[in-house]
């Protein structure tokens, strides 16, 4: 129970980091005014034009992706589904990056483990940090909703359900990252360093991966073990039927998980 609260407590220490920080609420504040943007450009016009001439121009192109698009039942989900899929691994990339690091690099993470277990902060911070994303996730789909609702009321009932079956896909994906993150920062001494560091090894490790599979096709199957893998598969889903895919973000999760909370508990402070 002891650990559970300290769990808990930490969480919550993050959540007032993210929106109470100078550097927290800058990035909440761009966030916020990029999908302002792109809900007012992109998302509504994009719709708009899925609405109108996307089947004449679907046929032309013959893009499976395109085909997708057009099978959603509402528009802007479809777009948004699109953006959010890789926008949101791009906040994940800088909101989740600072989980241990700078606190290691000042020394305050040893004062804290002096209060706590290790497996308390790292859960701590990880819960926490998933929470803020997940609020933000809320506030970007309500917001598509009422976009939704303010051009055909009678949309209501889909696009509800629809938010729904979008907010769980990206909970599993932003679980994913947000654990990687968690195992880089480890190793590294700033949120920057943290940030740069997951980007060389994402392109690194998929570089090396899809060489491999140039000579040995079995290699090929190694790309499942990078958070986002499943994104492309992803893109051709517009039901429930996505959750098929749900397998992947969680054992990801699970293993990036276990594999920094042994890190965690070995590693100096």
């Amino acid at each position: 129970m002891d650990i559970l609260k300290n769990i808990i407590i930490i969480a919550t220490l993050e959540l007032r980091r993210a929106f109470t920080t100078r550097r927290g609420l800058a990035v909440i504040f761009a966030f916020a005014l990029i999908w302002a943007l792109l809900l007012r450009y992109g998302v509504f016009g994009a719709a708009e034009w899925l609405r109108t001439g996307g089947n004449a121009i679907g046929a032309m192109i013959n893009s499976r992706t395109v085909t997708s698009l057009l099978n959603w039942e509402v528009p802007e989900f479809a777009v948004f589904w699109i953006i959010s899929l890789y926008l949101f691994p791009m906040l994940c990339l800088t909101l989740a990056a600072d989980q241990t690091s700078s606190d290691r690099a000042r020394g305050t993470l040893r004062l804290v483990s002096l209060h706590a277990t290790r497996g308390s902060i790292f859960f701590g911070r990880y819960i926490g940090l998933l929470v803020v994303q997940y609020l933000l996730l809320l506030l970007v789909i309500a917001a598509t909703v009422i976009v939704v609702v303010i051009r055909d009321q009678s949309m209501l009932p889909v696009a509800m359900e629809t938010a729904v079956m979008v907010f769980v896909n990206l909970c599993l994906l932003i679980a994913a990252y947000t654990a990687a993150m968690a195992v880089i920062s480890l190793f590294t001494k700033s949120a920057r360093q943290a940030t740069t560091w997951a980007i060389i090894l994402w392109l690194a490790i998929g570089i090396l991966i899809f060489w491999l599979g140039r000579y040995f096709p079995q290699a090929d199957s190694l790309k499942w073990i990078l958070p986002g893998a499943h994104i492309k598969h992803l893109l051709h889903h517009t039901s429930w039927q996505s959750l098929q895919l749900a397998i992947v973000p969680l054992l990801q999760t699970a293993a990036l998980l276990t594999s920094g909370y042994i890190v965690m508990k070995v590693r100096d402070l």
